[in-house]
């Protein structure tokens, strides 16, 4: 079983823990694994004001069997920036960036591109599945896991 991070957009004035500790003690616990959708903690990252790539490192990489990549829209809300993740437009140019990091660090695993609303024609979303596939390959040979 693949357990998802969320997309968050707001923080919990009590939290004890970090989300990403949090997901690698479940993973201990519970023996589950992690599917990595990294447009969320790109989302979360620019909603909460964190490290994206910290979030990456902070990650069992053994536990990641999934990475999932999506796109998302900017919003204004009571005057906040936010990024809401809409699973609706492209993969973002930051996101894809991202994503590179995370072949680094868990290794060529199954990526997916999540495109579930307002689609587009089949060819653009045959080319976000290419370029997915493209950075896999330019990132990690196969089979390669980098620590």
């Amino acid at each position: 079983m693949l357990l998802e991070n969320p997309a968050r957009y707001l923080g919990f004035r009590h939290s004890t823990i970090a989300e990403p500790e949090f997901l690698a003690e479940l993973v201990r616990r519970s023996g589950c694994g992690l599917l990595c959708d990294v447009n969320n903690i790109f989302v979360s990252a620019h909603n909460l004001g964190d490290d994206a790539k910290a979030y990456l490192r902070a990650l069992p990489s053994a536990a990641v069997g999934e990475i999932h990549l999506a796109g998302h829209v900017a919003a204004n809300r009571a005057g906040e920036d936010l990024l809401i993740d809409d699973h609706g437009s492209s993969v973002a140019a930051p996101v894809w960036d991202l994503y590179r990091c995370a072949l680094r660090r868990f290794g060529l695993v199954p990526s997916l591109v999540e495109w579930d609303k307002n689609l587009p024609p089949l060819a653009l979303l045959l080319g976000e599945a290419r370029k997915a596939e493209g950075a896999a390959l330019a990132e990690v040979g196969a089979n390669d896991r980098i620590a």
